[in-house]
């Protein structure tokens, strides 16, 4: 039996599927891991689970993959759908189970972190500034003690809100040959992590993409403008 890890490459989707990756504890069996650039939603068509497989899906839209949720079910497959966006008719099944909110003040990553009572929140807290829901976030992170009151500099606050901008920023381009990195290469940078502010601590991605962001801006405004 394999588990299948199906998720957004953005902010949401990654720490969505972290957090459950996480709550998992150590997978006995084989994970295999589908995500792309933001903009690539029709995850799931790339995935071959078999019966008796489960999949973990996060931050996409089911009906945009209702054809390959249908496939997949009929095949045995268990799974496990947590999102936000417009999901249409959901399919009555045994072995489908949903977490699905529309509403404006959620994300992907925080239905995941109301499924498991918080246990992996500063995650979630992360997730939702990086999909610019930043009063969510601030109240999500006032339950661990994390307030903006105090100054940014020392704030660690500040520094999840600016992780979860740059996961974000991360995300588009094409093709993930456009990214800085990997979003399934991301996805294994943050694996050992139960908390975001100790992959800060020991990982340079929000360095390095802070110097690409900071590149890219800088490059934008010495472009000429092109004019009809």
């Amino acid at each position: 039996m394999t588990t299948w890890f199906v998720f957004n490459g953005d902010a949401d989707g990654l720490c969505a599927a972290h957090q459950l990756r996480l709550a998992g504890g150590e997978q006995p069996q084989p994970a295999q891991v589908i995500t792309g650039v933001k903009r690539d939603i029709g995850l799931l068509a790339r995935c071959e689970a078999g019966p008796g497989d489960s999949v973990w899906v996060a931050d996409i839209s089911l009906d945009t993959n209702r054809a390959a949720l249908e496939r997949l079910l009929a095949r045995g497959v268990q799974v496990i759908w947590f999102d936000h966006h417009y999901a249409g008719a959901i399919p009555v099944h045994a072995n489908l189970r949903t977490h699905i909110d529309t509403s404006a003040a959620v994300c992907s990553s925080l239905l995941v972190d109301h499924h498991l009572a918080g246990r992996y929140r500063a995650w979630a807290v992360t997730a939702a500034f990086g999909d610019n829901l930043d009063e969510p976030a601030r109240d999500a992170a006032r339950s661990i003690g994390l307030t903006p009151e105090i100054p940014e500099a020392v704030n660690p606050l500040a520094a999840l809100a600016e992780l979860g901008v740059l996961m974000n920023y991360n995300a588009y381009g094409d093709t993930v040959t456009d990214l800085q990195v990997n979003p399934a290469q991301l996805f294994e940078r943050i694996a050992p992590f139960a908390d975001p502010r100790e992959f800060l601590a020991h990982d340079t991605f929000a360095q390095d993409l802070r110097a690409a962001m900071q590149a890219d801006l800088a490059a934008a405004h010495a472009a000429p403008l092109l004019m009809d």
